[in-house]
């Protein structure tokens, strides 16, 4: 297995790489289809767009709509959301692994799907923005697979595309830094199965947190 100790930056997605939202989402998007009528798609069929922008993920999902469709979407999505968010949390050695990074004077960034706002609430409530350098949100720039929000994310942080890696656990995450001419690093314990992700042809496939660490070179002293 190849090990990335070296990289300057790293950069994670953030729903089904550092937080175990993917089942809330699913749910979520299956309920909102639900109320406004729509054909509901399986859990698989919607965990598979998660990583996407929330516009891109529900053409995706249901097929082209007007602004005043995807405001409702938004709407119905969010109220089922909310009503489980406060049962997600961080995927266990998640807050380690940042902590030791951290320690190691890397840099470290999020690349995320989420909106601005839906991305500040959960670093406020989980306290943890200070462990981030820079972030990018799918509604401030293009949406994954575009690499626009890493090559932003590089930029500000004055990092060559050599010296960083991308976290996810999606294809569009993959995809992404390939476009943006970085390794990447598929955890499969996220929305993507092991068959989808190597198809992307990632740097690395881990299976979990522990085995992610070893490959970012962060020492278990530090966990």
């Amino acid at each position: 297995m190849q090990n990335l100790p070296q990289t300057r930056l790293i950069v994670f997605d953030w729903d089904g790489t550092l937080f175990d939202s993917t089942g809330v989402i699913a749910y979520s998007l299956q309920s909102a289809c639900e109320a406004l009528g729509l054909a509901v798609p399986t859990i698989q069929e919607a965990k598979h767009v998660i990583g996407l922008g929330f516009n891109e993920a529900i053409e995706q999902l249901v097929g082209p709509v007007d602004a005043e469709q995807s405001a409702a979407f938004m709407t119905a999505y969010r109220r089922s959301y909310f009503a489980g968010e406060s049962l997600v949390t961080l995927y266990d050695g998640i807050l380690e692994l940042l902590k030791g990074i951290q320690q190691q004077g890397r840099l470290m960034a999020v690349a995320t799907g989420k909106s601005r706002a839906g991305l500040n609430r959960v670093l406020l409530d989980g306290q943890l923005r200070s462990y981030f350098d820079a972030t990018r949100t799918a509604d401030e720039t293009a949406s994954k697979p575009h690499p626009q929000m890493l090559l932003e994310l590089l930029d500000e942080l004055d990092v060559s595309p050599h010296q960083a890696v991308m976290v996810g656990d999606t294809t569009y995450d993959i995809d992404m830094a390939h476009a943006a001419g970085m390794a990447s690093v598929a955890v499969k314990y996220g929305a993507h199965d092991e068959k989808l992700l190597l198809a992307s042809n990632p740097t690395v496939v881990v299976r979990d947190v522990d085995t992610l660490a070893k490959v970012l070179g962060v020492q278990k002293a530090l966990l």
